[in-house]
């Protein structure tokens, strides 16, 4: 997912002044800083960024410019560290385990670009500590694609798109312990926390960019939400997801003249009945969004430029976290869907930030999120 804009000599450094301009002592909303004081000490995110941009803050001009590290923080964005720096190498696509003594990721060589549609089956799968330490190679390049945990991390389930099945494995023997069809699951997908279902985005009655999920048991499936969805996870307690959903009516249109839509974020109930707005802005997509353990609040990133669009630069690559009770929230601006949530909030939503103050302006791909407490490390 490559960006059209690209910002060079005095316009990069204008953009820079402009998105690292807010001062670390300056003041914030009221309803902001409550919800930096509530969310921001509670357990560990961690996520994908380019380690320029974290550890130098310096602003890319382009998504596939950098080299990609993994990192810890705090949800207020302090205590963050790196826990990879391999800067021949990408790390991305991260999740925890369930009990959070454990991480998950791919890994490939820095001459590769990361792909927003291949990412879970991109490079080689790599399971090590929390921290990061002790990484450890599960497989070769382009193995276990897609692979996500079961929750007591004794198996992992794995999506062959191209062979249309899923395959389960032993964690710790690579034993194959079962294969079923993938039921139209072609990326995405992810086995819930109660160990029962898989969800995925996929192509159900002839139509692609459904969110589904996969009774494990029956394997009868459920369509969660319908057309132009993606990047589904589930809620900690099973319940639901939170999902992508893009209307192709809604947005700006670029220099083409063509709207691609925008992508808003949305929640959906497990059993398919309910479908729910959490949280959406006219001038950026939104797109991987991910829960606290308990299900009270939720990250989510920003992007911009997919399709010909134009959006708000400053709001590209940016990281967000939301209270889920103070959905839905619309930013100012999104006339259409104001019309349908007339009682929306335009907030409060926390941009994490670095000790300087400035606002973190780099994740992309994917999260997660634990309540348990993680040392040192590297």
């Amino acid at each position: 997912m490559k960006t059209p804009w690209v910002l060079r000599g005095p316009a990069l450094w204008a953009f820079l002044a402009a998105v690292l301009a807010i001062p670390a002592g300056a003041a914030e909303d009221p309803a902001v800083e409550e919800l930096r004081k509530e969310a921001g000490k509670k357990g560990w995110i961690v996520i994908a960024a380019y380690a320029q941009e974290v550890d130098a803050q310096q602003r890319l001009p382009d998504d596939n410019a950098g080299q990609a590290d993994l990192y810890l923080m705090r949800p207020d964005g302090s205590e963050m560290r790196n826990i990879t720096r391999t800067p021949d190498r990408h790390e991305f696509f991260v999740r925890f385990s369930a009990d959070g003594r454990k991480i998950m990721y791919r890994r490939m060589r820095k001459a590769k670009d990361i792909d927003h549609d291949s990412v879970g089956a991109q490079g080689e799968l790599v399971v090590a500590d929390s921290d990061g330490a002790n990484p450890v190679a599960f497989g070769g390049y382009g193995e276990y694609p897609w692979a996500t945990w079961s929750p007591d991390t004794k198996q992992i389930a794995c999506l062959y798109t191209s062979e249309g099945v899923i395959r389960i494995f032993d964690g710790e023997t690579k034993n194959r312990v079962r294969e079923m069809p993938s039921h139209g699951i072609f990326q995405q997908m992810y086995w819930s926390p109660d160990g029962k279902k898989l969800c995925g985005t996929a192509k159900a009655k002839g139509v692609s960019w459904n969110i589904i999920a996969l009774d494990l048991q029956t394997e009868q499936t459920t369509v969660l939400s319908r057309y132009f969805n993606c990047t589904p996870n589930w809620f900690k307690d099973s319940s639901g997801v939170v999902n992508s959903c893009r209307n192709p009516a809604w947005g700006k249109k670029g220099a083409n003249g063509k709207a691609y839509g925008n992508t808003i974020l949305m929640q959906a109930t497990a059993d398919g009945r309910t479908l729910g707005l959490l949280y959406a802005d006219i001038d950026a997509h939104v797109y991987n969004g991910f829960t606290s353990p308990d299900n009270q609040f939720v990250a989510f990133h920003t992007g911009m430029s997919e399709g010909g669009t134009k959006g708000d630069v400053k709001k590209h690559r940016c990281f967000y976290i939301m209270r889920r009770s103070d959905g839905p929230i619309i930013q100012p601006g999104f006339a259409q869907l104001k019309e349908l949530h007339p009682d929306a909030k335009t907030g409060p939503v926390l941009q994490p930030r670095f000790a300087s103050g400035h606002p973190l302006v780099t994740v992309f791909v994917a999260g997660d999120w634990t309540y348990a407490e993680i040392g040192a490390g590297k």
